[in-house]
């Protein structure tokens, strides 16, 4: 028997009275018409300053109803990408989508939970059915031929491309079970209109029932955000990718990593404390087992937000992830650093010219107030009781000629024995191979002074888009290694002060949900 608890997520782009109005729709329907407890998702998304206003409003409109959350969603961009970090704030196992406007019948859900019940795991809206209707003013009819006329013609390219036996893959309106829905966003890399053909791609690669049922479809304005000229372009890109992703395997099941397996992968999370999405996210991968380590930035903004949950998580290794490049550092309030060291927070690129592209050992100056930073980051956790067992770098600064030698006594001193090494031969050819050569260059002092290290892979774009594979590699792993990623829930960098903010955003989601992928 279906679960009778629903979330629905509604992906809103437009302004704020509208979304209001037509979430006090959705909800008078549901309290009239549905059998059980349900929650309504709306993810704002779009220009930053249409997104707060719209997010505000909801929020102070809805205060008093539980029932009723706003979610802001500002990177990746796109439709898929807003329904996948809103599904993170879902609770309940049956979880519907449907387009902001509310253009078709709500009857839909009721019908669709019939076919979940026997079955399905996806019931899909279908305007191409026979019993499907369509109301809208005359007016309208212009503009709906266009996008009908390029639905057809989309539908058709998917289906000769894929094989897909659906008449309709872009309906606004879905409804699936809560374990198809994750698998859904642990396979997802279209961020655009073109999502719901992974959504097909993926039914049909691990077997899963779909039902596509009639729509009763309701125009009575003409508040559509698709531009189809745009959309076009975009559209050929994105199938392009979903071709090579199929035919690289990508939709079909994998067998899950043994817990030996699982064991050598010490995935390392860098960047805590940057900003509120990065913690969740690494909060909710530690919690699954997927993360063993988290990096801590002493001196960042929202190093406490989450810190306690995080200290909670058994077996979790805490550091320093140490930060010369991002935001005030904590010894510049003193005043006591050098004009010729670290008197202000240094670009990344002033510090690698200093080493001559790492031919030369930073200056004097530098090297005394560096550690003395370090030792200001690192008593600075240990003074909110976190117990760090490692340190490495924002930036991966510390792998400058010179500053191993320098801060590694103390590091030592502080319980801070094992470091990095960025030693991952497969950057060849990559801009990051830099670090492979500040890396041999700083294996002489790391072995000098006594530091561990562990071997380490840096996983690039590809292993983030291209999971199974990915997943392929990492069961090809014989010792303990370390694995750096970044994740985050959504991107939300560009909230930050700008000597705060970070240029790695939204890619960060593609990595939370492939290492998601590992837990499942």
């Amino acid at each position: 028997m279906a679960s009778s608890n629903l979330s629905v997520i509604i992906p809103a782009k437009a302004s704020g009275e509208f979304i209001q109005h037509k979430v006090e729709v959705l909800l008078q329907y549901l309290e009239q018409h549905w059998q059980g407890e349900f929650e309504i998702v709306i993810c704002v998304n779009g220009d930053l300053n249409e997104v707060q206003k719209t997010h505000a409003l909801l929020t102070s409109t809805f205060s008093g109803d539980l029932r009723v959350v706003s979610h802001m969603h500002l990177q990746p961009k796109g439709k898929g990408a807003a329904l996948q970090s809103a599904f993170l704030q879902t609770q309940y196992e049956l979880i519907a989508f449907i387009d902001a406007d509310l253009p078709f019948d709500l009857a839909f859900l009721i019908q669709a939970k019939e076919d979940v019940g026997n079955g399905s795991s996806l019931v899909v809206g279908n305007r191409r059915l026979v019993k499907s209707r369509v109301h809208l003013p005359t007016k309208l009819l212009p503009s709906l031929f266009k996008r009908h006329v390029f639905g057809l013609l989309y539908n058709q390219a998917v289906r000769r491309l894929f094989r897909i036996d659906q008449s309709d893959t872009q309906c606004g309106i879905k409804l699936m079970t809560r374990n198809f829905a994750t698998k859904l966003f642990c396979h997802l890399t279209c961020h655009g209109f073109s999502f719901d053909v992974e959504m097909f791609l993926l039914a049909q690669g691990h077997g899963d029932k779909v039902t596509s049922i009639p729509v009763t479809l309701m125009h009575d304005h003409d508040q559509s955000t698709l531009r189809l000229s745009g959309e076009l372009i975009r559209s050929i890109k994105s199938l392009a990718h979903l071709k090579y992703k199929k035919y690289r395997g990508e939709y079909q099941p994998r067998t899950p990593l043994s817990a030996s397996q699982n064991q050598l992968l010490q995935i390392t999370s860098d960047d805590w404390g940057i900003s509120p999405a990065v913690n969740e996210g690494m909060l909710k991968l530690a919690q699954l087992g997927v993360i063993k380590r988290i990096s801590i930035m002493a001196n960042s903004l929202h190093k406490e937000y989450l810190l306690d949950e995080l200290k909670a998580v058994p077996g979790i290794q805490l550091g320093l992830h140490f930060n010369l490049t991002n935001g005030e550092l904590l010894g510049q309030k003193t005043g006591r650093y050098h004009v010729d060291g670290l008197a202000q927070t240094k670009p990344l690129i002033h510090l690698i010219k200093q080493s001559r592209f790492g031919f030369r050992k930073l200056g004097k100056s530098l090297l005394i107030d560096i550690e003395e930073e370090f030792t200001l980051q690192v008593k600075a956790l240990q003074a909110q009781g976190v117990v760090l067992n490692y340190f490495d770098s924002h930036h991966h600064v510390h792998l400058l000629p010179g500053i191993i030698d320098r801060i590694a006594p103390q590091a030592k001193a502080l319980g801070l024995g094992h470091t990095r090494l960025v030693l991952d031969w497969g950057l060849l050819g990559k801009p990051q191979f830099l670090l492979c050569w500040f890396s041999i260059r700083a294996k002489l002092a790391v072995k000098r002074t006594g530091l561990s290290y562990l071997p380490f892979k840096y996983p690039g774009r590809k292993q983030f888009i291209l999971r199974n594979l990915w997943h392929q590699q990492l069961a090809k792993i014989n010792q303990p290694t370390e694995i750096i990623c970044h994740p985050a829930t959504h991107g939300d960098l560009q909230l930050l002060p700008a000597e705060y903010t970070d240029h790695y955003d939204g890619a960060r989601v593609d990595e939370f949900w492939a290492l998601y992928n590992l837990s499942q």
